[in-house]
């Protein structure tokens, strides 16, 4: 599969009735849905998306079964993330552009590599032009790198850089899990680091150690904080004594598509 044009994309991407945008792959749909972050003040200040996929009967496929399966080949696994890129920009455009709200992309270390090596810069450029003809600047656009093993560190650092140079914002997702580990923060330095909710719920049980750990570390390089996975009021207030900054979870909004979230929340 080759994603170079914006023709290539237009291959795989449809719009539907009422405006959403989806991409439709090996009988498979795959949607956009976005969760909110919210400040100390409870102010948006941006949204996390997420991709939904369902199989011909409207079955809901995981996302991290379906990036994990082994039967999906790396081309194919880069070539769906691409492509739900697109869509979630798309989706996030129709009601947030020059808003103050940012954009959060789940981004493999393999595909941040790839945007700014393999493709010898034209995904970049592409991303570029869409991102201006939809309205909003990279640094509109804050990539997450997921927890997901990277053997090319040197590459990923220079991609991160790269791109960092372009407006482009970084975070670490779900710190404390996998590879989201302090050796990568260190090495990409990252603007935010978002807190895994498994520190979030040892730290309410009375295990401190790691949660605050994560937090001297994001102070020593200059990142700011979110915590993940807030459910409960408890864990909230918790989180407000410690004076994190930024929120998100289930206690302040479930995914939803970006249309409800525009009819709910303004900036």
């Amino acid at each position: 599969m080759q994603l170079i044009t914006q023709s290539d994309y237009e291959q795989y991407i449809r719009q539907k009735d009422d405006g959403d945008y989806i991409m439709l792959l090996n009988n498979l749909t795959f949607s956009s849905v976005f969760q909110p972050i919210f400040n100390q003040l409870m102010q948006l200040i941006g949204f996390e998306a997420l991709l939904r996929i369902q199989d011909e009967k409207q079955n809901f496929i995981r996302p991290d079964r379906f990036f994990a399966d082994p039967n999906h080949s790396d081309e194919y696994i880069l070539s769906v993330e691409f492509l739900s890129r697109a869509i979630h920009i798309r989706n996030f455009s129709k009601h947030y552009t020059a808003k103050g709200v940012k954009l959060f992309l789940n981004v493999m270390p393999n595909s941040l590599i790839t945007m700014t090596k393999d493709l010898e810069y034209v995904d970049r450029s592409l991303l570029f032009r869409r991102l201006k003809q939809l309205g909003m600047a990279p640094s509109d656009v804050t990539f997450e790198v997921i927890e997901e093993l990277c053997y090319q560190n040197d590459d990923l650092r220079e991609a991160v850089k790269v791109l960092r140079s372009k407006g482009f914002h970084f975070a670490i997702d779900d710190f404390g899990a996998g590879h989201s580990d302090e050796k990568r923060a260190v090495e990409l330095t990252p603007d935010l680091i978002k807190i895994d909710r498994g520190y979030l719920l040892s730290y309410c049980a009375g295990q401190q150690e790691e949660l605050l750990h994560a937090l001297n570390l994001a102070q020593r390089i200059g990142a700011r904080v979110i915590v993940e996975g807030v459910e409960e009021e408890e864990q909230y207030q918790a989180m407000r004594e410690l004076g994190l900054e930024f929120y998100q979870g289930y206690h302040f909004g479930r995914p939803e598509k970006i249309d409800y979230w525009a009819a709910h929340l303004s900036p």
